[in-house]
């Protein structure tokens, strides 16, 4: 009988935040995945989970090479998807962790797309996406009564950000670590840079919080940084 692969969520970076379903499964697996960028690096997931889980059993790192190139990706899927059926063949239990929420912009879903089109026994745990977290960092809230939300995994990529300020009440703005400086002045050009604040490495040790967007050097932002704009004005301040 073959085994199952879990997508789990692991939320943003506190651990405290990892559900109680999440913990059980992590603890009842035979394996657990990591995803990772680049040999050798240090996987933020990994470092959660072991914030609320105590690891004892092997772990399989996964290699998703950061590209925009079809090919290259679909490569990286092939060697995960690969690396984790020969354990799932052997009626082992697998817990892919990933940041966040599986089903919210996670590398997980390509694999466990290709794994239940093989008839792999498959299930998603969510997690708490880290715009969530992050505006119950800020004291704020994402949307009220019918007010319209927009997510935008990567604004740098966005060739329709401009409509969507327009039209949307409130916009979430992921990984805008890079070309920050223009996002802030196409802010400012709008007139939403005081309706918006910075949320970086949220539930970390170095969490930072910021509801002026004139104080970030763009520099030294973290690439686990989320704006959020609310055209009404923030809740607080």
């Amino acid at each position: 009988m073959k085994g199952k692969l879990y997508g789990v969520g692991v939320g943003p970076g506190d651990p405290e935040l990892i559900t109680l379903k999440a913990k059980r499964i992590l603890e009842q697996v035979d394996y657990i995945a990591v995803p990772k960028t680049a040999e050798g690096k240090e996987s933020l997931a990994l470092k959660i989970v072991k914030g609320a889980v105590e690891v004892e059993k092997e772990i399989i790192e996964l290699l998703f090479p950061m590209s925009y190139e079809s090919k290259v990706l679909e490569e990286g899927w092939s060697k995960a998807v690969e690396s984790l059926k020969s354990k799932l063949d052997a009626g082992k239990s697998i817990a892919l962790i990933t940041l966040g929420d599986p089903s919210v912009y996670s590398t997980y879903i390509y694999v466990h797309k290709i794994l239940e089109k093989q008839d792999y026994d498959t299930e998603m745990i969510p997690g708490i996406p880290s715009f969530c977290a992050s505006a119950a960092r800020a004291g704020i809230s994402l949307g009220e009564n019918k007010e319209t939300i927009a997510v935008i995994p990567s604004a740098y990529e966005c060739e329709e950000l401009d409509h969507i300020l327009d039209e949307f009440d409130n916009v979430v703005l992921m990984k805008v670590s890079r070309n920050f400086n223009l996002l802030r002045e196409k802010l400012a050009e709008k007139n939403l840079d005081s309706s918006a604040v910075i949320v970086s490495k949220c539930g970390l040790e170095d969490e930072n919080i910021e509801f002026d967007l004139k104080k970030i050097d763009e520099e030294k932002l973290s690439y686990f940084s989320t704006v959020i704009v609310k055209k009404a004005g923030m809740d607080k301040k």
